[in-house]
């Protein structure tokens, strides 16, 4: 049934066969192995991006006894479309999963409730992961959608939080596919809630943080907005 680790291979062979994606040449190329840690902690991975997505990101960083796989999928911003964030975390006997499809600047817009009601259907479908549900704490939990599933799960149920996955990546990379570019008042609108959303990450994304402790505050800033906002500084 596959594992989470396999989640990076299973998302590219579905978008490539919607999309032509091209390579993002970064400010600070992948591999890197922050000098505060020693070496002791290594990310790679790809960062591309498409006529319709901004960014494409599929990063694995490798820390002591942790793997983590993240995907970043952000469509352009004339598109106005939700990004998709995905999280695994696999270390010990636990793995944390999140996935989630949100807005940037939360809620939902006129329209939405059809689509973010048939994800919230597909995580139904997973009870026994929903046994292993928690909660983010702090200002971040205002980005997310009602549709986040965010569990603590073992190795068994790794095949089953994969399937979700599918299934959300699925329904998503259809409404991707069927997007128009706003333009006048609608454009404006879309770009105002983007950088309100963009500050919030910026302060509170656990991520974001994540790379500021690696990389130092101006380092990791200036790193993150360029892998996952295309934003140089």
């Amino acid at each position: 049934m596959g594992s989470l680790r396999d989640i990076h291979t299973v998302a590219m062979t579905e978008l490539k066969k919607r999309f032509s994606l091209n390579n993002v040449v970064l400010k600070h190329p992948f591999p890197e192995r922050p000098l505060r840690l020693l070496g002791l902690v290594k990310i790679e991975g790809d960062v591309l991006s498409s006529e319709k997505f901004s960014r494409v990101v599929m990063m694995r960083s490798y820390m002591l006894v942790r793997t983590v796989y993240s995907i970043f999928v952000r469509p352009r911003m004339e598109l106005d479309l939700p990004v998709l964030s995905c999280e695994t975390v696999i270390g010990g006997k636990k793995t944390m999963f999140l996935v989630d499809v949100h807005r940037a600047g939360g809620g939902e817009r006129p329209g939405d409730a059809k689509f973010f009601d048939k994800l919230v259907k597909i995580r139904e479908q997973y009870p026994h992961l929903m046994k292993g549900a928690t909660a983010l704490k702090g200002k971040i939990q205002s980005v997310f959608s009602r549709a986040l599933c965010l569990v603590n799960i073992t190795g068994e149920e790794d095949p089953y939080a994969l399937n979700l996955f599918k299934e959300y990546f699925a329904v998503y990379l259809e409404m991707v596919e069927k997007a128009s570019p706003l333009t006048g008042d609608a454009l404006v609108q879309a770009r105002q809630a983007y950088e309100e959303y963009l500050a919030t990450i910026v302060e509170h994304d656990p991520g974001v943080r994540m790379y500021k402790l690696l990389f130092g505050k101006k380092g990791g800033e200036k790193r993150a907005l360029d892998i996952f906002f295309a934003v140089d500084d």
